[in-house]
């Protein structure tokens, strides 16, 4: 598991000395220290940013649930809304994303998805309420894009062939 705790005082200062190293080899020798660690801030600040509007927040990857997706939560067993769809989907990317990278929802089966958020709950230090929406949400999600593959197959593969080859007279 990966630790979420901030970097301590001495870490950054450590940090931002070898920002200004790095600023010396490059011509760059008159910075102060708080200018360095001015600079490492932005640096941090705009790569955050990058994440934010390039990751999964805004793709696919996690997509914003819709009414189908309150029907797809009941097939599976989670009685739910939209709104709490909705809530469930804003919890994964914040809570979930802050300790690791967000698996895609069809990543697992809605059978899977209730045990994975159980097992990471107390790390994320979630509530009950809070579970049990990224769990719909979740479940959700992967139930849509599993129902639908497994819809696009025959119920019966086997029913579609012909069962004797055909002759030639």
């Amino acid at each position: 598991m990966r630790d979420c705790s901030f970097p301590s005082i001495s870490e950054s200062a450590r940090a931002a000395s070898a920002f200004k190293g790095a600023a010396a080899f490059f011509g760059a020798a008159s910075l102060s220290m708080g200018v360095a660690v001015a600079l490492l801030v932005a640096v941090a600040l705009l790569a955050v940013a990058g994440l934010l509007l390039s990751g999964c927040a805004g793709s696919g990857a996690v997509p914003a649930p819709t009414a189908k997706n309150v029907e797809y939560a009941g097939r599976h067993g989670q009685v739910t809304t939209l709104p709490a769809l909705m809530l469930g989907r804003k919890l994964y990317i914040g809570r979930c994303s802050a300790c690791h990278g967000l698996k895609e929802p069809r990543a697992l089966t809605p059978e899977e998805w209730p045990e994975m958020v159980g097992r990471m709950a107390e790390n994320a230090k979630l509530n009950a309420d809070q579970e049990r929406a990224i769990t719909q949400y979740l479940v959700s999600i992967s139930a849509a894009a599993h129902d639908s593959t497994a819809s696009l197959a025959p119920a019966h593969p086997a029913a579609d062939a012909d069962p004797k080859p055909a002759t030639t007279p």
